[in-house]
Protein backbone atom coordinates (compact mmCIF):
# COMPACT_ATOMS: atom_id res chain seq x y z
CA UNK A 1 0.00 0.00 0.00
CA UNK A 2 2.47 2.78 -1.03
CA UNK A 3 1.31 5.99 -0.66
CA UNK A 4 3.94 7.86 -1.57
CA UNK A 5 7.83 7.41 -2.62
CA UNK A 6 9.74 8.05 0.44
CA UNK A 7 13.53 8.92 0.11
CA UNK A 8 16.67 7.30 1.50
CA UNK A 9 16.96 8.19 5.62
CA UNK A 10 17.98 6.63 8.84
CA UNK A 11 16.81 6.30 12.07
CA UNK A 12 18.47 6.38 14.80
CA UNK A 13 17.46 6.10 18.78
CA UNK A 14 16.07 8.79 20.27
CA UNK A 15 15.78 11.35 16.89
CA UNK A 16 15.58 10.96 13.23
CA UNK A 17 18.45 13.36 11.77
CA UNK A 18 19.68 13.88 7.72
CA UNK A 19 22.64 12.16 6.92
CA UNK A 20 25.07 12.93 4.64
CA UNK A 21 26.64 9.63 2.71
CA UNK A 22 29.10 10.14 0.07
CA UNK A 23 28.03 14.11 -0.31
CA UNK A 24 24.21 13.04 -0.82
CA UNK A 25 21.85 13.86 1.93
CA UNK A 26 19.30 11.57 2.28
CA UNK A 27 15.86 13.32 2.92
CA UNK A 28 13.01 11.84 4.26
CA UNK A 29 9.53 12.89 3.01
CA UNK A 30 6.39 11.76 4.87
CA UNK A 31 3.08 13.99 5.87
CA UNK A 32 1.39 12.64 8.80
CA UNK A 33 -1.07 11.42 6.89
CA UNK A 34 0.95 8.49 6.56
CA UNK A 35 0.80 5.54 8.83
CA UNK A 36 2.86 2.82 8.15
CA UNK A 37 2.89 0.26 10.80
CA UNK A 38 2.56 -3.87 11.08
CA UNK A 39 -0.63 -3.93 12.46
CA UNK A 40 -2.15 -1.67 9.95
CA UNK A 41 -1.19 -3.33 7.38
CA UNK A 42 -3.12 -6.72 5.71
CA UNK A 43 -1.68 -9.53 5.64
CA UNK A 44 -2.84 -12.46 3.27
CA UNK A 45 -0.61 -14.89 4.89
CA UNK A 46 0.08 -15.37 8.67
CA UNK A 47 2.96 -16.76 8.42
CA UNK A 48 4.75 -13.43 7.12
CA UNK A 49 2.87 -11.71 9.83
CA UNK A 50 4.79 -14.02 12.07
CA UNK A 51 8.23 -13.56 10.70
CA UNK A 52 8.45 -9.77 10.26
CA UNK A 53 7.43 -9.42 13.87
CA UNK A 54 10.14 -12.06 14.82
CA UNK A 55 12.79 -10.49 12.34
CA UNK A 56 12.05 -6.76 13.79
CA UNK A 57 13.49 -8.02 17.22
CA UNK A 58 16.94 -8.40 15.43
CA UNK A 59 17.55 -11.93 17.81
CA UNK A 60 17.74 -14.83 14.80
CA UNK A 61 16.70 -13.75 11.53
CA UNK A 62 19.14 -12.23 9.42
CA UNK A 63 18.28 -11.42 5.99
CA UNK A 64 14.68 -11.52 4.42
CA UNK A 65 13.72 -10.95 1.06
CA UNK A 66 10.56 -9.74 -0.07
CA UNK A 67 8.98 -9.78 -3.32
CA UNK A 68 5.32 -9.03 -4.96
CA UNK A 69 4.08 -7.15 -7.29
CA UNK A 70 3.70 -2.86 -7.67
CA UNK A 71 0.70 -2.01 -5.01
CA UNK A 72 0.88 -5.65 -2.80
CA UNK A 73 2.42 -3.25 0.14
CA UNK A 74 6.08 -3.95 -0.05
CA UNK A 75 7.15 -0.13 1.32
CA UNK A 76 4.38 0.24 3.74
CA UNK A 77 5.99 -3.24 5.18
CA UNK A 78 9.86 -1.83 4.89
CA UNK A 79 9.35 1.22 6.81
CA UNK A 80 6.98 -0.45 9.40
CA UNK A 81 9.85 -2.69 10.34
CA UNK A 82 12.16 0.53 10.04
CA UNK A 83 10.00 2.10 12.65
CA UNK A 84 9.41 -0.53 15.09
CA UNK A 85 13.14 -1.41 15.03
CA UNK A 86 14.23 2.16 15.70
CA UNK A 87 11.69 2.56 18.59
CA UNK A 88 13.67 -0.47 19.89
CA UNK A 89 17.06 1.93 20.23
CA UNK A 90 18.77 0.58 16.73
CA UNK A 91 20.82 1.98 14.24
CA UNK A 92 18.18 1.81 10.82
CA UNK A 93 18.38 3.10 7.76
CA UNK A 94 16.14 2.84 4.53
CA UNK A 95 16.97 3.33 1.19
CA UNK A 96 15.04 3.25 -2.70
CA UNK A 97 17.43 2.62 -4.60
CA UNK A 98 14.52 3.60 -7.40
CA UNK A 99 15.05 7.21 -6.24
CA UNK A 100 18.62 7.22 -5.26
CA UNK A 101 19.97 5.60 -8.62
CA UNK A 102 18.34 9.06 -10.05
CA UNK A 103 20.33 10.99 -7.88
CA UNK A 104 23.36 9.77 -6.80
CA UNK A 105 26.19 7.17 -7.62
CA UNK A 106 26.94 3.69 -6.16
CA UNK A 107 29.66 5.00 -4.05
CA UNK A 108 26.74 6.29 -2.08
CA UNK A 109 25.59 2.38 -0.58
CA UNK A 110 29.60 2.61 0.82
CA UNK A 111 29.63 2.65 4.97
CA UNK A 112 26.39 1.64 5.38
CA UNK A 113 27.22 -1.16 7.42
CA UNK A 114 27.08 1.06 10.50
CA UNK A 115 23.16 0.10 10.65
CA UNK A 116 22.16 -2.35 12.61
CA UNK A 117 19.08 -2.98 9.84
CA UNK A 118 19.29 -1.68 6.61
CA UNK A 119 16.05 -1.50 4.33
CA UNK A 120 16.50 -1.64 0.75
CA UNK A 121 12.94 -1.00 -1.03
CA UNK A 122 13.44 -1.13 -5.11
CA UNK A 123 16.04 -3.31 -5.76
CA UNK A 124 14.25 -3.81 -9.70
CA UNK A 125 15.79 -0.24 -10.18
CA UNK A 126 18.96 -0.95 -10.06
CA UNK A 127 19.11 -4.55 -11.66
CA UNK A 128 21.12 -4.97 -14.88
CA UNK A 129 23.47 -1.81 -13.65
CA UNK A 130 26.92 -3.43 -13.27
CA UNK A 131 28.38 -0.35 -11.14
CA UNK A 132 25.28 -0.61 -8.78
CA UNK A 133 25.45 -4.45 -8.64
CA UNK A 134 29.06 -4.27 -7.17
CA UNK A 135 28.26 -1.52 -4.84
CA UNK A 136 25.49 -3.40 -3.78
CA UNK A 137 27.10 -7.19 -3.31
CA UNK A 138 30.51 -5.56 -1.48
CA UNK A 139 27.27 -3.50 0.98
CA UNK A 140 25.77 -6.59 1.62
CA UNK A 141 29.17 -8.94 2.54
CA UNK A 142 30.00 -5.31 4.29
CA UNK A 143 27.26 -5.25 6.33
CA UNK A 144 27.51 -9.00 7.21
CA UNK A 145 30.52 -9.26 7.95
CA UNK A 146 29.31 -6.36 10.82
CA UNK A 147 26.58 -8.51 12.07
CA UNK A 148 23.72 -6.21 10.65
CA UNK A 149 20.27 -7.51 9.44
CA UNK A 150 18.87 -6.80 5.69
CA UNK A 151 15.38 -6.63 4.47
CA UNK A 152 14.94 -6.32 1.23
CA UNK A 153 11.97 -5.65 -1.34
CA UNK A 154 11.36 -5.99 -5.02
CA UNK A 155 9.20 -6.91 -7.55
CA UNK A 156 10.92 -10.31 -8.52
CA UNK A 157 11.94 -13.33 -6.54
CA UNK A 158 15.76 -14.14 -6.17
CA UNK A 159 15.38 -16.94 -9.17
CA UNK A 160 13.91 -14.03 -11.46
CA UNK A 161 15.56 -10.94 -11.10
CA UNK A 162 17.59 -9.90 -13.65
CA UNK A 163 20.93 -9.13 -12.15
CA UNK A 164 24.07 -9.57 -14.31
CA UNK A 165 26.65 -10.26 -11.59
CA UNK A 166 26.37 -14.02 -10.73
CA UNK A 167 28.13 -13.36 -6.77
CA UNK A 168 25.08 -10.91 -5.88
CA UNK A 169 22.41 -13.28 -6.61
CA UNK A 170 24.08 -15.71 -5.02
CA UNK A 171 24.17 -13.61 -2.10
CA UNK A 172 20.46 -12.60 -2.60
CA UNK A 173 19.70 -16.31 -2.36
CA UNK A 174 20.71 -16.43 0.93
CA UNK A 175 17.76 -14.73 2.16
CA UNK A 176 14.02 -15.74 3.71
CA UNK A 177 12.22 -15.41 1.07
CA UNK A 178 8.55 -13.99 1.00
CA UNK A 179 6.03 -13.57 -1.42
CA UNK A 180 3.47 -10.67 -0.99
CA UNK A 181 0.36 -11.15 -3.37
CA UNK A 182 -2.38 -8.64 -4.46
CA UNK A 183 -5.54 -8.58 -2.80
CA UNK A 184 -9.10 -9.38 -3.81
CA UNK A 185 -11.93 -6.51 -3.38
CA UNK A 186 -13.21 -8.01 -0.26
CA UNK A 187 -9.69 -7.80 1.17
CA UNK A 188 -8.98 -4.29 -0.19
CA UNK A 189 -12.15 -3.29 1.24
CA UNK A 190 -10.53 -4.80 4.74
CA UNK A 191 -7.31 -2.80 4.04
CA UNK A 192 -9.24 0.36 3.80
CA UNK A 193 -11.35 0.12 6.90
CA UNK A 194 -7.73 -1.28 8.73
CA UNK A 195 -6.09 1.97 7.69
CA UNK A 196 -9.14 4.47 8.49
CA UNK A 197 -9.01 2.50 12.04
CA UNK A 198 -5.48 3.83 12.29
CA UNK A 199 -5.90 7.15 11.68
CA UNK A 200 -9.19 7.14 14.10
CA UNK A 201 -11.99 7.42 11.33
CA UNK A 202 -15.20 4.78 11.22
CA UNK A 203 -15.48 3.54 7.75
CA UNK A 204 -17.99 0.85 6.87
CA UNK A 205 -18.30 -1.57 4.62
CA UNK A 206 -20.63 0.35 2.70
CA UNK A 207 -18.29 3.23 2.32
CA UNK A 208 -15.14 0.60 1.25
CA UNK A 209 -17.28 -1.03 -1.03
CA UNK A 210 -18.43 2.45 -2.41
CA UNK A 211 -14.94 3.60 -2.23
CA UNK A 212 -13.74 0.91 -4.41
CA UNK A 213 -16.35 1.44 -7.10
CA UNK A 214 -16.12 4.62 -7.71
CA UNK A 215 -12.15 5.82 -7.58
CA UNK A 216 -10.80 2.32 -8.53
CA UNK A 217 -9.35 -1.04 -7.04
CA UNK A 218 -5.61 0.30 -7.24
CA UNK A 219 -4.53 0.68 -3.52
CA UNK A 220 -1.71 3.18 -3.82
CA UNK A 221 -4.37 5.43 -5.22
CA UNK A 222 -6.75 4.53 -2.48
CA UNK A 223 -4.23 5.16 -0.08
CA UNK A 224 -3.86 8.68 -1.57
CA UNK A 225 -7.70 8.88 -1.34
CA UNK A 226 -7.91 8.13 2.06
CA UNK A 227 -5.49 10.73 3.19
CA UNK A 228 -7.20 12.84 1.46
CA UNK A 229 -10.28 11.96 3.36
CA UNK A 230 -8.86 12.10 6.84
CA UNK A 231 -7.90 15.71 5.98
CA UNK A 232 -10.86 16.62 5.09
CA UNK A 233 -12.68 14.99 7.77
CA UNK A 234 -10.89 16.10 10.74
CA UNK A 235 -11.12 19.87 9.52
CA UNK A 236 -15.04 19.55 9.10
CA UNK A 237 -15.24 16.72 11.98
CA UNK A 238 -17.22 15.03 9.79
CA UNK A 239 -17.82 11.09 10.00
CA UNK A 240 -16.81 9.46 6.78
CA UNK A 241 -20.24 8.83 5.03
CA UNK A 242 -21.19 8.47 1.02
CA UNK A 243 -22.89 11.93 0.41
CA UNK A 244 -19.20 13.55 2.72
CA UNK A 245 -17.36 11.58 0.80
CA UNK A 246 -18.80 12.58 -2.57
CA UNK A 247 -18.81 16.20 -1.59
CA UNK A 248 -15.02 16.13 -0.88
CA UNK A 249 -13.86 14.48 -3.71
CA UNK A 250 -15.82 16.14 -6.31
CA UNK A 251 -15.19 19.45 -4.52
CA UNK A 252 -11.06 18.38 -4.91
Amino acid sequence: MRTSVMSAVIFIPENLIYMSVAKTQLTLRLSPQEIYRLDNFLFAKAETERVLAAFCKLDNLDFLYLYGETGTGKTHLLIACAEAVQRQGFRVIYLSLAELKQTSQPAVLQSLEQADLLCLDDLEAVAGEAEWEEALFHCFNRLHDAKGKLLVATTHNPANIELNLPDLRSRLATGLVYQLTSMNDEQKQQALILQSQSRGLSMTEDVAQYLLRHYGRDMPALMIVLQKLDKASLQAKRRLTIPFIRQVLTDG
